[in-house]
């Protein structure tokens, strides 16, 4: 299970950057399409779901990014 403060750290972050294949392995993960991870790593969602990748996307390695 996610801890409370990473869920809501990334919960109003813009985007998170994971290296190559980690996408394709989060949509397996949470049994999604590669483009439900697309949008949720780049803040265009803001589902529970999309909260959950981005936070679970962090926690295996991907950087925060906030739009300027």
């Amino acid at each position: 299970m996610l801890t409370g403060q990473i869920y809501k750290k990334v919960a109003k972050m813009s985007k998170v950057l994971v290296e190559s294949g980690e996408k394709t392995k989060l949509a397996k993960l949470f049994g999604v399409s590669r483009l439900t991870v697309l949008r949720a790593l780049n803040g265009k969602t803001q589902s529970d779901l999309a909260k959950q990748i981005r936070a679970t996307a962090v926690l295996r390695g991907g950087v925060e990014t906030t739009n300027k």
